[in-house]
């Protein structure tokens, strides 16, 4: 990732190591991948659901929405802490996405528009 790239080829001066070198730096990098995996793990799923047919494909797009949305908001917003002020550098390439990522939470079906019709229809109510 754009984070982990910057941790590893960043030095600080000061302490003469690595972002990198730094634990708290690398729970957070590892934060960012799992939240990746995980939601890539649940599109694939989505998308083995919508090929095959299965009952509960749209409700697993729409899971995939929610899901992919809040981590990429989670993610970035790892990602920003990780890089710091650099974060806000064009050429880093951090808050074009940390802006982005938000934008997938506000963008029709909001994430708490999905919420609701996952909840809906976990407790077997009409979506609409």
């Amino acid at each position: 990732t754009t984070a982990a790239a910057h941790a590893a080829g960043t030095r600080l001066e000061h302490l003469d190591q690595a972002l990198a070198d730094n634990p708290v730096v690398r729970a957070s990098v590892a934060r960012m991948r799992i939240r990746t995996d995980a939601a890539e793990a649940l599109l694939r799923d989505t998308i083995a659901a919508v090929e095959s047919g299965r009952p509960d494909a749209m409700l697993r797009v729409l899971e995939s929405k929610a899901a992919a949305g809040e981590a990429a908001a989670d993610v970035t917003d790892l990602a920003m802490r990780v890089c710091g002020g650099a974060a806000f550098r064009k050429e880093v390439g951090v808050e074009r996405n940390f802006r982005d990522a938000r934008a997938a939470m506000v963008m029709a079906p909001t994430t708490d528009t999905l919420y609701d019709f996952i909840g809906r229809a976990v407790c077997g109510l009409p979506l609409f």
